[in-house]
């Protein structure tokens, strides 16, 4: 499936700020799933962008407006051809016990921790217990779990904010697929399952019927033995597939945040963001 994105970014600001710095994560991942065919940042007013890549070999584009200006647009243009998601290579036989060999607790550390916005408190870490029941192998349980998220959580946008952490979204499970995804994180990390969080774009062919379409979308990957990472969406409740395209991996949104900046000024700011997603 090739698939363009437009994704825009616009700031108001009721005084004029200076040394505006941003990063941006947008830029989407080359991997055995997706391959960017076109890809344009266009920012007003005009500056001189660097990229270079973070910790987790995401593209990281950065720019800093020291003049005075009272708005700023961030434009980003991409052509993605994606292709379907493996999933009839999943090894269903892989085990749980396959994840509890030192080296994968070594090569995977950054994916196993609680911090952050991901706490695996001990009612998450008993949660996870409880919906893996007698079940030993890694696929059934992950999937277990996804479907526990999407079936007691309800996608309520406006009631979470970017600092939500999962201790609070579990004690009232109201909010966004990045409330979504971080739980389900939780709860995979409570089992020893390398998961991380996912940053980009989902198409909706239908307009309405996928749950966070309508801006940056957000869902996990976990590390099946065997195979490798493995993308799921709590949020919709299914696998990852040609639908969704990745810009930014991390440990948790904070590491694949789309935009962050600072800047120096005082007064109100607004920001306005759109995202559409269209099949070529």
């Amino acid at each position: 499936m090739k698939l363009r994105i437009l994704h825009r970014t616009e700031y108001r600001y009721a005084l004029p700020v200076r040394n505006n710095n941003n990063e941006l994560r947008v830029t989407p991942l080359d991997n055995t799933r997706q391959r960017t065919i076109l890809h344009l940042v266009r920012v007003l007013p005009a500056v001189k962008m660097r990229r270079y890549h973070d910790l987790y070999r995401n593209t990281v584009s950065f720019f800093e407006i020291e003049e005075a200006h009272k708005s700023l647009v961030i434009d980003v243009s991409s052509v993605v051809e994606t292709t379907a998601t493996p999933v009839s290579a999943l090894p269903l036989d892989a085990r749980l016990s396959d994840l509890a060999k030192p080296e994968v607790a070594e090569s995977f550390q950054p994916y196993l921790q609680s911090e952050g916005p991901v706490q695996i408190t001990p009612q998450i870490w008993r949660t996870a217990i409880d919906v893996k029941a007698d079940r030993k192998e890694v696929v059934a349980v992950v999937q277990g779990l996804m479907d526990f998220v999407h079936e007691t959580c309800t996608y309520v946008p406006g009631v979470t904010t970017v600092s939500t952490t999962t201790d609070e979204f579990f004690a009232k499970p109201q909010g966004v697929c990045q409330d979504f995804a971080h739980l389900l994180l939780a709860l995979c990390r409570a089992l020893g399952i390398p998961a991380r969080y996912v940053c980009g774009y989902v198409y909706d062919p239908k307009r309405g019927e996928v749950l966070g379409s309508h801006a940056s979308h957000a869902w996990c990957e976990v590390w099946i033995p065997g195979y490798g990472w493995f993308g799921l969406d709590p949020t919709n409740k299914r696998p990852v597939n040609e639908a969704y395209v990745a810009s930014a991996v991390g440990r948790d949104y904070r590491d694949a945040t789309p935009i962050r900046g600072s800047y120096w000024g005082t007064g109100d700011r607004e920001m306005r963001v759109t995202v559409h997603v269209e099949a070529k």
